[in-house]
Order: C-alpha cells, then sequence, then structure tokens
C-alpha cells in the first residue's frame, strides 16, 4: 500500500519495526461493523454497507464511520510484531487518541 507521507494522522498511525513500516488495523468499519474491501487501483478501502471510505493508513475519507479503523493491541519484540500484547508504542498510540 501506498504510504501516507505528509498526513500527521496517517504517520501517526504507522508502526515502524526494524526498517519496515506497517499498517495494522482491525479491519471493520468503525460505522457498523461491516468488512470494506481494499481497491488497490485506488489505494483506498470501501465499505460496501453504507459507502464509508478509508484511506491506506485507515483513516475515515467518506463518511458515515465515525473514526478510522481500530488499531488492536499490540508490541514490538525486537524484529518481531506481537499482536494482542499491549507495547509501549500502542500505549503511546491509545494516549494521543490515535486509536480506541
Amino acid at each position: 500500500m501506498k504510504k501516507e507521507e505528509g498526513n500527521p494522522q496517517a504517520e501517526a498511525r504507522n508502526i515502524k519495526v526494524g526498517n519496515d513500516n506497517y499498517m495494522i488495523a482491525i479491519g471493520l468499519c468503525t460505522h457498523l461493523g461491516c468488512i470494506p474491501a481494499f481497491r488497490k487501483e485506488e489505494g483506498n478501502f470501501l465499505c460496501a454497507c453504507h459507502g464509508g471510505m478509508f484511506d491506506a493508513s485507515g483513516l475515515v475519507l467518506k463518511s458515515p464511520p465515525p473514526r478510522g479503523f481500530d488499531i488492536p493491541p499490540f508490541k514490538i519484540d525486537g524484529n518481531k510484531l506481537v499482536l494482542g500484547e499491549v507495547g509501549p508504542e500502542y500505549q503511546a498510540m491509545k494516549d494521543n487518541g490515535v486509536t480506541l
């Protein structure tokens, strides 16, 4: 996916492990929980239920979603990304309002 450079909100959602960048998200629309499809050509996600759109970083492009994709708990352990555990990087995102 195309990196969202120059957008501070998108960059705040970027997860860096070693030299690699990741977008981690719970892939459910934050409106009513439908599963948006990634559209490779457009570089965004489209929710077919009510037309909500998210950019490649998971931020809302078009409502009705009230917020971007939620980010699940994670921690960085050396060069490994561990999902389901709260690490300092996730806690900082939560404290800064990047995710719930």
